[in-house]
């Protein structure tokens, strides 16, 4: 993997489930990645901890 801001949330749980799921939508053609998947999944990732510690809803 490349080097990027969000190494330490690689080991969350969401990490693999994220990563996962945007593959999914570019091989269906859903989305177009025009930023490095690490980046996109270590900022979703990010928002999921962050939420979890709080009480309102998304």
């Amino acid at each position: 993997m490349i080097k990027h801001p969000y190494k330490e949330i690689e080991e969350h749980w969401t990490w693999e489930v994220i990563f996962r799921g945007i593959g999914d939508l570019v091989e269906n053609k859903d989305l177009i990645e025009t930023t490095n998947r690490e980046y996109i999944v270590g900022y979703l990732c990010k928002l999921i901890r962050e939420a979890e510690g709080t009480k309102s809803s998304l």
